[in-house]
């Protein structure tokens, strides 16, 4: 996997051409951005340094693996196109980032959804109750508002689950989100490649993207279709697909794996050297 480059992704652009203060692009509607956001499929900004919260756009560069994400999940049937695809790579986990009110419905739809993606591997983190924009919450509505998904997460895979990470909607950074992260212990998670797109789009990212990679995807046709042929190059080319958790983990093992370590050097005085 190579490639270097880095966009905008695209309401970030629309904000950089209006000339918006960052305070006057959380302010706009996520509705609005939304209706921008489906035609592109690009790579995100980096971290911004206000946020003092974990936020990973991606993982490691050195393991030869991406993290598939899919979000809203919204469409029954495309969530059982992409269960029996995943079944077909068994070694393949992904991490969904549903609304709590699709945690419900899918459920007395289909019982047990939930619990068996969560059996099969396949991770569940937060992403609103019902894809309201964080950013427009103030703390106490967005403590209440990840209590309600996380009872409806409880209630469906009848016992508490451990959430490790969120996904902001319309993936606006603020305050709010940095202080609801601090508050229940999460990770924000953005993407090194998403946005939305034909499958022709998607694979082109994929086929030029990196180790450590981060992919959004929703629960749609388009990242269905994307999906069938993202698997088989993956698998071909000996690249993994693997949870947020496997992830973050391995970049935490990283950071205290510094370069150096097994010669001895690097800026620590005390050193773990892990395997």
């Amino acid at each position: 996997m190579g490639g270097n480059r880095l966009f905008y992704t695209w309401p970030q652009v629309v904000a950089k051409q209006m000339k918006l203060s960052r305070r006057d692009f959380l302010k706009l509607g996520g509705a609005a951005l939304l209706g921008l956001a489906g035609t592109r499929f690009a790579l995100a900004q980096q971290q911004d340094d206000n946020f003092t919260a974990p936020l990973i756009y991606n993982g490691s560069r050195k393991y030869r693996y991406m993290a598939f994400t899919y979000d809203d999940c919204y469409l029954l049937s495309r969530m059982h196109d992409l269960e029996a695809l995943l079944d077909e790579f068994p070694d393949f986990h992904v991490t969904f980032f549903p609304v709590g009110e699709k945690l419900l419905d899918l459920d007395q739809q289909d019982k047990g959804i939930w619990k068996r993606l969560v059996e099969k591997g396949h991770e569940i983190g937060y992403h609103t109750f019902d894809h309201v924009n964080l950013s427009v919450m103030s703390l106490q509505t967005a403590l209440e508002d990840f209590d309600k998904w996380n009872n409806a997460l409880t209630e469906v895979l009848g016992r508490r689950y451990e959430v490790k990470f969120v996904r902001p909607t319309y993936d606006v950074i603020s305050y709010t989100l940095d202080a609801l992260c601090q508050e229940r212990g999460l990770v924000a998670v953005l993407y090194s490649i998403g946005g939305g797109g034909e499958p022709e789009l998607v694979m082109n990212a994929i086929r030029t993207g990196r180790n450590g990679d981060i992919v959004q995807m929703h629960i749609r046709t388009q990242d269905y279709d994307s999906s069938k042929q993202a698997f088989p190059y993956l698998k071909q080319e000996g690249i993994g697909a693997v949870t947020l958790s496997r992830l973050y983990d391995d970049l935490l093992r990283e950071k205290i794996n510094s370069d150096g370590c097994d010669i001895n050097t690097g800026t620590a005085l005390t050193r773990t050297c892990l395997d």
